[in-house]
Formats: C-alpha cells, sequence, structure tokens
C-alpha cells in the first residue's frame, strides 16, 4: 500500500475499539469508500476492526460523491496478538504497523516492537516478512572469500521458502474466493512481489521452474496409419 502524505492529511483523530496495550502491531488499510467522516467505519474484511480514523468537518469526499477516504485498523485471527506462538510469532504482515506509531496524518511506523525482534539496520524499516527475506537473499557481486557450503544454501532454500508460505497463507485468509481465482490471483500477487525482490539470475530460474511445472505434456504420437 502507496503510503501518500495527501490520503491522511485531513484526519482528525484516531479511534481504537480496543486498547492497544494489547497489540505488538496492527494492520493499517486505506479505504476510499468510507460514507461518513466521522462515524465507525465498518469493516467486512477478514479478521476484525481495532480502530479507524475520523476526518475534519470540512474534508472533501473522493471523486465519488459522499465518499471519503479514511484509515481502518484491524488484526486476523492468525496475528501475534490472537497467536503469540503462530506465523507471525516475529516479523509483520505487510500492512503491519506499531499502533503506538499512529497518529492524525501520520502513517504507522513498524518498530522492533511490532516486528518482535531488532530490525535489519539503524535506518531501515522491514518492508514484510516475505519481502525482507528475500531481499537479504539477493545474490551480491562474488567477493573473495571461502566458497559457500551446501548446508548453508539449503538453510537458505527453506527460509525463503518459509517467507513464501507465510505470504500465500496470509493472502488466502484476506481473500475468500474460489480455489481457482485464489491460485491465479496468488501467482500473480506473490510472484510479482518476489521477482521483483530478487536478482535476474533468481528471476531467470523461478521463472524457468514455473514454466516446467506449467507446461502441458506433449500430446502421445498418433497411433492413425497416414
Amino acid at each position: 500500500m502507496s503510503k501518500d502524505p495527501a490520503d491522511i492529511q485531513h484526519e482528525e483523530r484516531i479511534v481504537w475499539t480496543e486498547d492497544i496495550d494489547g497489540f505488538d502491531y496492527v494492520r493499517e488499510t486505506l479505504t476510499t469508500e468510507a460514507g461518513t467522516r466521522a462515524r465507525p467505519v465498518p469493516w467486512h474484511g477478514a479478521g476484525r476492526r481495532v480502530g479507524y480514523s475520523t476526518l475534519k468537518r470540512d474534508a472533501p469526499s473522493n471523486d465519488s460523491a459522499g465518499r471519503f477516504t479514511r484509515r481502518i485498523f484491524w488484526v486476523k485471527e492468525h496475528d501475534r496478538s490472537e497467536r503469540p506462538d503462530g506465523v507471525y510469532k516475529t516479523a509483520t504482515p505487510s500492512e503491519g504497523v506499531d499502533p503506538r506509531t499512529v497518529a492524525p496524518g501520520v502513517w504507522g511506523e513498524v518498530t522492533e516492537r511490532a516486528w518482535g525482534g531488532p530490525l535489519s539496520g539503524p535506518s531501515e524499516t522491514p518492508m514484510s516478512a516475505t519481502r525482507e527475506e528475500a531481499k537479504g537473499r539477493v545474490r551480491q557481486p562474488d567477493r573473495p572469500g571461502p566458497p559457500r557450503s551446501a548446508a548453508a544454501s539449503s538453510k537458505e532454500t527453506s527460509t525463503v521458502e518459509l517467507g513464501v508460505t507465510k505470504a500465500f497463507a496470509d493472502w488466502l485468509y484476506l481473500h475468500e474466493v474460489s480455489v481457482p481465482e485464489t491460485l491465479g490471483a496468488a501467482i500473480g500477487e506473490e510472484f510479482k512481489r518476489w521477482l521483483w525482490a530478487n536478482n535476474e539470475e533468481l528471476i531467470a530460474a523461478i521463472a524457468n521452474a514455473v514454466a516446467q511445472q506449467t507446461t502441458l505434456p506433449e500430446q502421445p504420437p498418433s497411433t492413425k496409419e497416414q
């Protein structure tokens, strides 16, 4: 989600419907379909709403008359607040932010509390569990040093697979659609993000592997006499 300051510049306050002390992180989503400036914003997605923003009385509507842009804060049933030892025991979903960093007109940020451990660096904010893992494994230019062991390579592969699994599971929880629709859209969403985070060599390897899995088998030779 793009975090444009202009999208939330008309906010007046943040309303928490649950005590934020119970959340290391919450999910932050922008809706452009709110029907009012200040009344509670309904949430029809997975999980439950735990907060929302209200707008100033003179906040303009969107291009659609009577529709306003507002933030919704929510959690899913497999988030850390619901399952401390679950899939997000460490790391956060892509929408995750520390609710203590949220303020009117201020986008939430990922902190060590939200992340469940030290951040990657003093000036680097993790993007999400999957993209951060992928980003950290982009092949760097060759440098003199000892050769990489097969065990290390296997460990990295397992970590990458775990990251993809987390992202795909998270996507499935949010998008309640049929299996064909889910698989098709998930491939488009997650593979696009995944390929974006890796270098050309890895992109080519993944594309080749996908092609091998999706190519239709050759038809057996015809037995009809010519």
